[in-house]
């Protein structure tokens, strides 16, 4: 006959106050606090609108737009003038999550933070595989498929908006070897930035102060909002969101990388095959 445990706590039910979804570990949680977070936020988000409107500004300042393929050394300019400022504006989102994360990491140790104790607190950290494959292919799905009834809905209902795959199309009529870039920037270098930014460092510095819930929701909207997108800012706001649920499901800020790579590839392979003829 089997004894019966006798581990008192085995046997005993569990605290009804007990939350069903287990906290984050202490060593996972973001070493700077709420007020920290909105420090970073405004020492990023000023300075890159500035910027970005400044730069719009002198781009539209000749309010003639060229209708034919501009002459290839002029294009060649141009997508050399793309990549100078896009890195001038997307390494923005790295100063403040590297310099906070330096900082609250180095108030915990005597020793001088290492590269690799910063990296981690802003979620640069392994993930389980088998899961990760779940969520990135369910999440991307779901993201191509809102985006495609939003596009739908714009034209069934010919609402007067210009989303930013509309901008890159007329663009690539234009200066090809310019479009060539932006999408090459969106894929590889953008995911990168604003992940480490957003998700890395935005999204677990407001965990420290609200539920994950409004977290998600408000890291998903200034996400939105900072790319200066009307048109696009609901799609843009349903990614943020996935992409923030997706960095609190695996407490890693890979998945959500990879996501928002295959997003941007996604349509950017659909611009190039518009662009070159294959799909109408």
């Amino acid at each position: 006959m089997l004894e019966q445990p006798r581990n008192e706590q085995t046997l005993q039910e569990p605290d009804p106050g007990t939350p069903l979804v287990p906290e984050e570990p202490a060593a996972e949680q973001a070493p700077w606090s709420l007020q920290q977070t909105f420090q970073g936020v405004l020492l990023t988000i000023v300075p890159w609108l500035v910027l970005s409107i400044g730069l719009s500004s002198l781009a539209g300042g000749n309010t003639t737009r060229p209708t034919a393929p501009l002459p290839w050394p002029r294009d060649l300019a141009g997508a050399v003038v793309t990549v100078f400022f896009s890195l001038i504006i997307q390494s923005a989102f790295l100063i403040a999550p590297i310099y906070f994360a330096r900082r609250a990491v180095a108030a915990t140790t005597a020793a001088p933070p290492s590269p690799r104790k910063t990296l981690r607190a802003l979620g640069f950290r392994g993930f389980r595989v088998p899961p990760v494959v779940f969520w990135l292919l369910l999440l991307l799905v779901g993201i191509l498929i809102a985006n495609t009834l939003y596009q739908t809905l714009i034209t069934t209902l010919h609402l007067n908006l210009q989303t930013n795959d509309q901008v890159y199309l007329r663009l690539g009529k234009v200066a090809p070897i310019t479009t060539y870039t932006v999408l090459f920037l969106a894929v590889f270098v953008a995911p990168f930035c604003e992940e480490t930014f957003f998700r890395g460092f935005l999204f677990p510095g407001l965990r420290r102060g609200m539920a994950v819930g409004w977290a998600i929701m408000l890291s998903a909207l200034v996400f939105a909002a900072v790319h200066a997108d009307l048109a696009s800012f609901p799609i843009l706001a349903l990614i943020g969101i996935a992409l923030a649920f997706l960095r609190w499901r695996t407490r890693s800020i890979w998945p959500g990388m990879l996501l928002h790579m295959l997003n941007n590839a996604a349509g950017a392979i659909g611009i190039l095959l518009y662009m070159h003829g294959v799909i109408r």
